[in-house]
């Protein structure tokens, strides 16, 4: 449909999807991406989290209708779903300060994530990053992409990111790319 944004679109394309996979998605949303992806995977492939109840009980009863009747959990997507995991495949439909290590223990050796990067209120990097067996995810920006700041992350925070600080407060990680880049808009 032409009123289907291309974004979301495209990332679900993205994931590379096929027989068997199964998929965490953090933001239902209207639930249109999910019916794609239960669709492609079947509905107990897929599942998908939401913040705010009614979004998600309006999610789910547009999900039932037209005839999927999967996992829809209400609830903060930044600490995933462990019961039904590992998935292989994880989407964000909101955009994150950072892929949370919740999301990498999550996902399967060889699993990709794919979410939008960013600490401004519409974020543009799509991260695309595969999990490794160490417990690390490398990957890099992909395109771009706006979705709306996850909710428990819209509020900037007044003495500076202390989570991404204490992430790995007892490793030290180099890197060949400024964090910097980040914070340009274009």
């Amino acid at each position: 449909s032409s009123t289907v944004p291309a974004t979301v679109v495209s990332m679900i394309e993205a994931l590379g999807l096929t027989e068997g996979h199964t998929v965490l998605e953090i933001g239902t949303g209207t639930g249109y991406s999910t019916a794609l992806m239960c669709h492609c995977l079947g509905e107990d492939s897929v599942t998908t989290i939401e913040v705010d109840p009614q979004v998600a009980t309006r999610a789910d009863d547009a999900l039932e209708a037209a005839g999927y009747s999967t996992w829809t959990v209400t609830g903060d997507g930044l600490v995933g779903h462990p019961r039904r995991a590992p998935y292989d495949r994880v989407i964000a439909t909101c955009a994150v300060r950072r892929i949370p290590y919740t999301w990498i223990r999550q996902t399967r050796v060889g699993g990709r994530i794919l979410a939008t990067i960013g600490s401004w209120a519409y974020g543009t990097g799509l991260a695309e990053v595969t999990v490794h067996g160490d417990g690390t995810a490398r990957g890099r920006i992909v395109g771009r992409s706006s979705f709306m700041q996850a909710r428990s992350q819209a509020t900037p925070t007044h003495l500076g990111d202390l989570e991404a600080r204490a992430a790995y407060a007892d490793t030290e990680r180099a890197t060949r790319v400024s964090p910097g880049l980040l914070e340009e808009w274009m």
